[in-house]
């Protein structure tokens, strides 16, 4: 409990000092023996630092409305820090917090927004789905919604998945939802560093306050950091050395370290951004898995990849990856010097519409090892789609008379294995389950009641579908290639 006898004595003086009366008392205790924390602006502990050096494990912080600029440090575990939540109109929503990098003051230089070391079991953004009692009981996590001003209860407990995100501004005139945003400030530090973090970033909106610097930068031995439903956008990442953390390159996501340093991201969207030589993501000798996340419509041409590694390994599951520029391959792999179970799988996933520099080449993948030229592959892709990359789709391998297909795979993914690739599942040129489409419209698709299934259906299925026109990829035929355009372009705003 460290600090906590002396900070109640504190806050008696201060709630004194500064008329602030409620909540009474702050911290709150819990019935498992653990205190709440009422913390930021307007409340007894306007330093939230101060709090993070105080708290116990199991405690919860919970932090006002506003912008705080702290380079805060976690090291605690089993500890929650979530926004306030009030409730109106019978709607509970987190308050909207902002943590940004500063560049003056006490803590300048710092180098982040936040900084997670260690922290097993903590939780920042939306809290855990379940709590797990002292008594040896789980149940579900549900918050009360309180007055924002004298912190009354406001109707009953919510769970926490019917929690509504705040809006925040992404700069450009942009806006994304989020429960926490954290923001860089500079080419040279990171919106968040985790340095062998064990805890779960979850909700977590990271952009720049002024279109410069880094989003996550992920370090250190035995690091096993989640990172659950977060948006990465507007952010500039050149690569400049971060003087905290070692030297390490400042990108969008950096992970760097070795076998032991493992971090998972899912649900994450990684878009808008603009990179220099090192990519948006860039891995460096270290493991990391992937699921349904999104790499979509960022430009790193000055690098050789999208998603650039240098050795380790990783595993991509159900993640699209579209609309994207880099120099050499939209997943370039330098893998000279990996060990030798190292591999990237790319399962299930969706590549779409990336282009190079040379228009031709890696729209998909390039992989340079050239120690392991004719060796056993060690890039996988089971079950994805490749549409449209460097304006080429993915070819049919199965016939071999058509060389210019045979051609074109060679350009969409270039390797010096033999065979280039593992193949799992087949690929195609065709992204996503079409099947229920194809049902529609072959068997029970009439849609415009005209007593026949045929290309009308097509267009009116098209229509609910909400596209802006019917020949959606310009053919001169409505046909199934409209519909993987409509599948490449599903949730933009037509213009």
């Amino acid at each position: 409990m460290r600090n906590h006898i002396s900070l109640f004595a504190a806050s008696a003086v201060t709630a004194v000092a500064l008329g602030q009366e409620f909540p009474d008392p702050n911290p709150v205790p819990q019935a498992d023996g653990t205190f709440l924390w009422y913390v930021g602006n307007n409340t007894q502990y306007p330093v939230i630092q101060d709090v993070l050096e105080a708290v116990a494990d199991g405690d919860e912080v919970v932090v006002r409305q506003g912008l705080y600029v702290e380079s805060l440090h976690i090291d605690n575990n089993e500890v929650t820090i979530r926004p306030f939540v009030t409730s109106s109109d019978e709607e509970a929503s987190f308050e909207a917090v902002t943590f940004l990098n500063p560049t003056e003051g006490f803590n300048n230089n710092n180098g982040w927004a936040m900084k997670m070391e260690g922290g097993r079991g903590t939780y920042v953004g939306r809290p855990r789905q379940f709590t797990e009692l002292s008594n040896g009981l789980d149940v579900e996590t549900r918050v009360q919604p309180r007055d924002t001003f004298d912190y009354s209860a406001i109707g009953g407990l919510v769970e926490v998945p019917s929690i509504q995100k705040s809006t925040y501004s992404t700069g450009s005139g942009g806006s994304a939802d989020g429960v926490i945003r954290f923001q860089s400030r500079t080419l040279d530090d990171v919106a968040i560093l985790s340095e062998s973090g064990l805890g779960t970033f979850h909700g977590a909106l990271i952009t720049s306050m002024q279109g410069s610097g880094g989003g996550i930068m992920v370090s250190g031995v035995d690091n096993q950091t989640a990172f659950v439903d977060c948006s990465l956008t507007t952010l500039y990442a050149t690569g400049n050395a971060h003087d905290q953390a070692g030297g390490l390159p400042v990108c969008v996501v950096g992970i760097i370290g070795d076998s032991t340093t493992r971090p998972t991201f899912h649900d994450v969207r990684i878009y808008g951004n603009d990179s220099a030589q090192y990519g948006i993501v860039y891995q460096e000798n270290a493991d990391s898995t992937w699921s349904f996340c999104e790499v979509t419509e960022n430009d790193s041409r000055a690098a050789d990849g999208t998603i650039h590694a240098a050795g380790g390994r990783g595993t991509f599951t159900d993640c699209l990856i579209a609309d994207n520029e880099s120099g050499r391959g939209t997943f370039y792999w330098d893998a000279e010097g990996s060990l030798a179970t190292d591999e990237f799988r790319f399962l299930n996933s969706c590549f779409i519409k990336n282009y190079t520099i040379t228009n031709l080449y890696g729209g998909v993948g390039w992989v340079d090892h050239p120690s392991a030229a004719g060796g056993q592959p060690k890039v996988m892709f089971s079950g994805c789609g490749f549409v449209g990359n460097n304006d080429l789709d993915f070819p049919n391998p199965t016939d071999p008379d058509d060389s210019m297909l045979e051609t074109e795979a060679d350009y969409a993914i270039d390797t010096p294995y033999f065979p280039e690739y593992r193949i799992g599942l087949d690929n195609s040129n065709i992204c996503g389950d079409l099947t229920p489409v194809v049902e529609i419209v072959e068997s029970s698709g009439d849609l415009n009641n005209d007593g026949e299934i045929n290309d009308s259906d097509l267009e009116t299925l098209l229509a609910l579908l909400g596209t802006c026109r019917t020949d959606v990829n310009s053919s001169g035929d409505i046909e199934f290639g409209d519909i993987i355009e409509v599948l490449s372009n599903f949730g933009n705003v037509c213009e």
